[in-house]
C-alpha cells in the first residue's frame, strides 16, 4: 500500500466520520420505566420559542419514576410555578447533560435541600446551583417523580440533552429510537413575489394529497410570478402510537435542481430561540392562527439550524419560463414527504408590475429606530428588526376607561427581538397616584397585555417586544383573594392542603408571602389554577388555634392582605 493512498484513506475515514456524526446512544437509558411514546418533539413551533426537548408521556398521570439516563451529579435545581415548573439537570462524564422538567417532586435529599433554601431565601421560586458532588446519581437511579409542573399543559415528561460546554440543546432522538413510519402532513403552501428582495404579494395554496406521501397544488399546478419567488409551507408529523401533532425535522426547497433553501433540527442554543419569529411567517400567525415555516432566510435571522446560510436566497427567473419546485419535508427517521409545481415568470406588459409606492417612514433593522412626537417617544434598538419594515402611526379615539388615545404603534404582524421602551403623554387629568397608570396593549379594541407602568418627566414608560396598539390605563385594584377549601375560623384537621386563590384583573401577580403564627410559611403556587397550597403534612403544624396571613401584590404594587383563623 502506498503512502500516497494511506493519506488518501485517512482523509476518506476522517471525512466520512465527520459528515455521519454519532451520538452515544448506548450511554443512555430510558429517562421512564414505560415505553417512550412523544407528545411533542424536538424544534417544534411554539409561541416565541422553539421546543427544546421531548415531551414523553406519562399515561395521563402523574408520580412515575423519573430515573437518571447514566451516572452524574445535579448542576441546578429549578422551581418555578411557570415554565420548567420542578426541574433537575444532571451532568455527565461523556461531556452531555439531561434535563427533566415538569416534575411533580425530587428525590428526598433533594425535595429537603429545595426546601431549606426556599425557607432561607422566603420564596416558593429558586434557582439553585448546589455545590459539586452534593447530589451524585448511579444510572437508573430515581431522581424525581414525573408531574404536571409549571407550563404544562398536562402530565408529562419534558427531557432534554445538552452539551456541557456550549450548552446547546439537542435533538434526543439522536440519543433513542422512537417508532415511526408515518410520512410528515403537508396542510398549505404560502407564495411570495418579491419585487428587488421586497414583499409585494402573498397568496394561500391549498395543496391536495396523492400517493405515497406526494402531493401538489389544487388547480393548474403553476404559480405565475412577476418578480421573485419565495414559500412557506405548514406541515407537522405524527409518530407511529400517539396522534400529537409533532415538529418536523428538516425541510428542504429544490427550483429547477438548485436548493435554495434547508434546515435541519438537530441542535440550536436558547439564546437563538426567539429567532422563530422569524423563521416563521409571523403575519399569518398573528392574524389567521397558521403556523409556517419561512423557506427563505431574513436579512437578521441568526438562527444556526440552516444548512444554507444565504439570507433572503430568491431565484432569478427568465420572462415566461417554467421551472419546477420541489418541498421535501423529512422527520428524523427520513420518512418523506414531497410537494411539486412550477413557477411562471409572467413577462411583464407596458403598465403592469408591481405597486410600489409608501409614504411610511422605513425602520431600518440594522440600526436603532426613533419615533417621537408630542406624546410619544419610542426607541427600537439596533437587532429588535429581522429585517426593514415600513412603520404606520395612528392616532385612534381614545377608549372608555383609556388616560391617552389608542396609538397605532407599528403593526402587530411585525416581529420583534428585543425589548423596547414606550412613553405616552397622558391626555386626560388622572387625580390618584401617578404611579398606577400603565401602559396596555389592545388588540380589537380591547385590552390584550399588561406593558408596565412607571411615571416619568410627564410620560408612563412601559417595557414590550410587540408592535401594535397601546394606551395609557389606570390599574388601582388590588389582587382578589380567596379561601377554597375552608373558611375563616374553620376546624382544618382533616385536610392535607389548605388552598386559596389569588388573582388580579390587570398587571398581573407580582409578589405573594404567607405567615403563620407570624413566621413566614412556605405556600406552593400553582399558576395554572392561580392557587396557593400550604401542604399541613410537610409543615407539621401544632394541635390548637394558629394565624394565617396572606399578603399579595400585583404588577403596580397594589397590595391585598387576608387574614385567617385556623383550627387544626
Amino acid at each position: 500500500m502506498t503512502k500516497q493512498y494511506c493519506i488518501f484513506l485517512l482523509i476518506l475515514i476522517s471525512h466520512f466520520s465527520w459528515a455521519q456524526k454519532k451520538y452515544p446512544k448506548e450511554d443512555f437509558i430510558s429517562p421512564l420505566n414505560i415505553p417512550l411514546i412523544l407528545s411533542g418533539t424536538f424544534g417544534e413551533l411554539r409561541t416565541n420559542h422553539f421546543h427544546s426537548g421531548i415531551d414523553i408521556k406519562t399515561q395521563g398521570k402523574e408520580g412515575l419514576p423519573v430515573i437518571a439516563i447514566a451516572d452524574g451529579e445535579i448542576v441546578r435545581i429549578k422551581v418555578s410555578p411557570y415554565g420548567f415548573g420542578n426541574a433537575l439537570y444532571l451532568k455527565h462524564k461523556n461531556g452531555y447533560t439531561s434535563v427533566y422538567a415538569h416534575l411533580r417532586s425530587f428525590n428526598p435529599d433533594i425535595q429537603n435541600y429545595v426546601r431549606s433554601q426556599q425557607y432561607i431565601k422566603k420564596s416558593f421560586s429558586v434557582d439553585l446551583f448546589p455545590y459539586s458532588g452534593s447530589f451524585n446519581f448511579k444510572q437508573g437511579d430515581t431522581i424525581a417523580l414525573s408531574g404536571n409542573s409549571g407550563g404544562s399543559g398536562g402530565p408529562h415528561l419534558h427531557f432534554e440533552i445538552r452539551d456541557t460546554r456550549t450548552e446547546k440543546i439537542i435533538n434526543p432522538l439522536y440519543f433513542y429510537d422512537v417508532e415511526d413510519s408515518r410520512k410528515p402532513e403537508l396542510q398549505d403552501l404560502q407564495f411570495y413575489d418579491f419585487d428587488k428582495g421586497v414583499l409585494k404579494e402573498s397568496k394561500k395554496y391549498n395543496l391536495l394529497k396523492s400517493a405515497n406521501g406526494n402531493y401538489h397544488l389544487a388547480g393548474s399546478g403553476i404559480i405565475e410570478v412577476k418578480g421573485e419567488p419565495g414559500f412557506a409551507i405548514r406541515t407537522f408529523d405524527r409518530l407511529n402510537k400517539a396522534n400529537n401533532k409533532n415538529g418536523v425535522f428538516s425541510i428542504e426547497l429544490i427550483i429547477a435542481g438548485e436548493k435554495y433553501h434547508h434546515f435541519e433540527m438537530e441542535t440550536f442554543a436558547f439564546s437563538e430561540t426567539r429567532f422563530i419569529n422569524s423563521h416563521i411567517d409571523y403575519g399569518q400567525k398573528q392574524c389567521c392562527g397558521r403556523t409556517m415555516n419561512k423557506l427563505l432566510i431574513e436579512p437578521n435571522n441568526r438562527l444556526s439550524i440552516y444548512k444554507i446560510k444565504e439570507k433572503l436566497k430568491l431565484v432569478q427567473l427568465l420572462p415566461d419560463s417554467v421551472y419546477p419546485v420541489e418541498i421535501l419535508v423529512k422527520d428524523i427517521k427520513g420518512n418523506t414527504s414531497s410537494l411539486n409545481f412550477k413557477i411562471l415568470k409572467k413577462e411583464e406588459t407596458k403598465g403592469e408590475g408591481f405597486f410600489s409606492y409608501s409614504d411610511l417612514p422605513l425602520f431600518k433593522y440594522g440600526q436603532t429606530n426613533f419615533f417621537k412626537n408630542e406624546f410619544i417617544d419610542l426607541v427600537l434598538p439596533d437587532g429588535a428588526l429581522y429585517k426593514d419594515v415600513s412603520f404606520e402611526y395612528l392616532e385612534n379615539p381614545r377608549c372608555e376607561d383609556c388616560y391617552s388615545p389608542i396609538y397605532t404603534l407599528g403593526s402587530e404582524e411585525i416581529p420583534i427581538h428585543k425589548y423596547f421602551n414606550i412613553k405616552i403623554k397622558p391626555s386626560l387629568n388622572f387625580d390618584g397616584d401617578k404611579n398606577k397608570l400603565a401602559i396596555a396593549s389592545f388588540k380589537n379594541g380591547k385590552i390584550a397585555d399588561f406593558e408596565g407602568g412607571k411615571y416619568e418627566n410627564g410620560f408612563i414608560v412601559g417595557r414590550t417586544r410587540q408592535l401594535g396598539d397601546f394606551a395609557i390605563v389606570a390599574d388601582t385594584i388590588a389582587p382578589r383573594i380567596r379561601p377554597v377549601n375552608f373558611k375563616n375560623g374553620s376546624k382544618i384537621s382533616q385536610l392535607s392542603k389548605v388552598k386559596i386563590k389569588i388573582a388580579d384583573n390587570f398587571s398581573g401577580i407580582k409578589n405573594y408571602n404567607a405567615y403563620m403564627d407570624g413566621e413566614w410559611i412556605l405556600m406552593t403556587y400553582d399558576a395554572k389554577k392561580k392557587t396557593l397550597i400550604l401542604d399541613l403534612k410537610s409543615e407539621g403544624l401544632n394541635r390548637g388555634k394558629h394565624s394565617l396571613k396572606i399578603e399579595v401584590s400585583d404588577g403596580l404594587n397594589n397590595i391585598s392582605i387576608a387574614n385567617y383563623t385556623l383550627i387544626y
